[in-house]
């Protein structure tokens, strides 16, 4: 036996040990004072021994005993030749099971055909039995790549697989979306597929609860993508390459209009709000909301703060008329109860909100948001509206109207809130426009809205132009037509001004995406636009931001300069910009 093991021996002799032999020695003193003697004096020779070997040992010993203690397999070179390969054999094999025990764990993907029964409809009948099948065999061809277990049930799919083919597809950039867009149909649209993935969970229960919120999200994000979660709670995004496209049954919106008016009818008091710093479609969808929730006897409040440059004439305009009830979140904290309703409209995140708050205090939550869906959601809303195709959450308040509100209670500036609301996210109806959209805008020029007052609305002061062109003037090219911009002047209405400098240098020649930058009055605000080139929602993501892919934002801590250092930097590692 060598050195260290017999310290090691030793080192087990512990203070309860001697204790316990103690005790022993007396209980045979007591019965026997010879052996009792004797007993008690081999006790003695024995801890005085120890306790001279343990002094004999250095600091730097003890330490490095600790850590062979803590490691068994930490210095297996001092062992005997034989020895060290036995150990060291024992410990590849110990490797090899935690790597074959992670390739082995299980995972769950829910497969759902984005635009099934679009597809179907917009084919002929003779040809729907060969596309359904031919989307069949596209997606278990993918399954059996995952050597998975695959059940179908109509439109989705739920397939189990082992995780060491996760990576795989991880590495592969999930190459199924794209082979997806190329079965060709009748629809003027291509195919599309969403897949929430669950890994690292502890019990199946928890896979497929996961798996479905995974599911949820990617839906939530337009759809065309892949959302894995893990176990502990990180979230990674695959695809999400193609625009949204829009739905031409309003069924879903008569639907939620019903249980929209079902859950104000049984609310004591209703609070509506948007995002803080409101634009024209978050303070235009709270007008709609607003009437609607009026329009059945509730008390309704629109909780906001300090109106900016972008919705101060509006809010103007709105007091004059004495039609709607604005309070403060400190007031609507006070009047709040479990059994009110918070109507949260043009965004899903309640840090955004003008009162997270009033979110957690109030008994039912409804969300109605055209934004892609974030990571940050609010927990578990009574209902969530969200459409990603729709141009503003101020067309989708609209339709909510058509069906939840008679006619004659709609007055004039509601109509002309929700069309200038329409305005603004579309850029004048040159973006994001579908013909739901013209249906909505056309419906709120027969309740009421006039355009000139409208263009009213959006009258801003001379310093603001100064402010926009500075931006503008400062724009660079960087290269892959990425144009990047900031400016180091402050301005309470400077989400605005980006926004809109934005807007006009993608309109120059050879840019496909652009980012501007400027001091707001607290944080930076980021504004992002692309033709389509660029999917600008993941890059505002990940410095706290989101949108859509041609339309997104973010606000940060960072300086304007540094939030666009880091832009760069973002777009560098991604591959966008060479």
């Amino acid at each position: 036996m060598n050195r260290k093991s017999l310290l090691n021996l030793i080192g087990r002799f512990i203070k309860p040990d001697i204790a316990a032999m103690v005790a022993l020695c007396l209980v045979v003193l007591y019965l026997k004072l010879f052996w009792g003697i004797a007993c008690l004096g081999l006790v003695a020779a024995i801890s005085f021994y120890h306790t001279g070997v343990i002094s004999s040992i250095n600091e730097d010993e003890i330490k490095k005993l600790m850590e062979v203690e803590a490691d068994p397999f930490a210095e297996i070179e001092e062992l005997e030749p034989e020895d060290a390969e036995t150990l060291a054999s024992t410990k590849k094999e110990l490797e090899d099971c935690k790597i074959q025990l992670s390739n082995t764990r299980p995972c769950l993907a829910i497969l759902n055909i984005d635009n099934y029964d679009e597809l179907l409809a917009s084919s002929a009948a003779e040809d729907q039995s060969a596309i359904s099948a031919e989307l069949d065999k596209k997606i278990r061809a993918w399954a059996q790549q995952l050597k998975a277990s695959v059940t179908r049930t109509r439109s989705r799919y739920v397939i189990q697989f082992e995780q060491r083919y996760l990576e795989e597809q991880k590495r592969a950039n999930f190459e199924i979306l794209n082979n997806m867009h190329e079965i060709e149909t009748g629809a003027d649209f291509p195919t599309s597929i969403s897949i929430g993935i669950s890994c690292g969970e502890p019990t199946y229960a928890d896979l497929q609860e996961s798996a479905e919120e995974s599911l949820d999200l990617a839906l939530g994000r337009g759809g065309d993508q892949v959302v894995i979660k893990n176990g502990e709670g990180e979230i990674m995004y695959f695809g999400g390459s193609l625009p949204s496209y829009e739905k031409r049954n309003k069924g879903k919106s008569r639907i939620m209009s019903h249980a929209i008016a079902q859950l104000v009818k049984n609310s004591d008091r209703v609070f509506v709000m948007g995002h803080a710093r409101p634009d024209m479609d978050s303070f235009g969808a709270s007008i709609g909301m607003y009437r609607f929730a009026r329009s059945m006897g509730k008390q309704v409040d629109i909780v906001l703060g300090d109106p900016n440059q972008g919705i101060d004439i509006i809010y103007k305009e709105a007091e004059k008329q004495g039609l709607y009830n604005f309070i403060t979140s400190e007031r609507a904290l006070g009047f709040v109860s479990p059994a009110s309703l918070v109507i949260v409209v043009d965004t899903h995140i309640p840090a955004i909100t003008e009162c997270p708050d009033l979110i957690k205090r109030a008994g039912s939550v409804i969300v109605i948001d055209h934004h892609r869906r974030s990571k940050d959601a609010i927990e578990n809303p009574t209902i969530f509206h969200q459409e990603t195709y729709a141009s503003s959450a101020s067309e989708l308040v609209t339709e909510l109207l058509q069906y939840g509100v008679d006619k004659s209670e709609i007055q004039d500036f509601d109509a002309a809130a929700l069309l200038a609301g329409i305005t603004v996210d579309t850029k004048s109806f040159a973006q994001n426009t579908g013909v739901r959209t013209f249906e909505a805008a056309a419906w709120l020029r027969r309740m009421g809205a006039d355009n000139a007052e409208v263009r009213n609305f959006f009258k801003v002061r001379l310093d603001f132009f100064k402010k926009k062109y500075n931006v503008i003037a400062n724009a660079e090219i960087l290269g892959s037509g990425i144009a990047v911009a900031y400016t180091k002047d402050k301005d309470d209405a400077m989400q605005l001004i980006v926004a809109q400098a934005a807007d006009e240098i993608l309109e120059m020649r050879g840019v496909s995406a652009v980012f501007a930058a400027g001091n707001g009055a607290a944080q930076t605000m980021v504004s992002a636009r692309s033709n389509g080139a660029v999917n600008v929602q993941t890059v505002m993501e990940k410095i706290g931001g989101g949108g859509h892919m041609n339309i997104a934002a973010a606000q940060t801590d960072a300086s304007p300069e540094e939030a666009i250092a880091n832009i760069v930097s973002i777009l560098r590692e991604s591959g966008i910009l060479q």
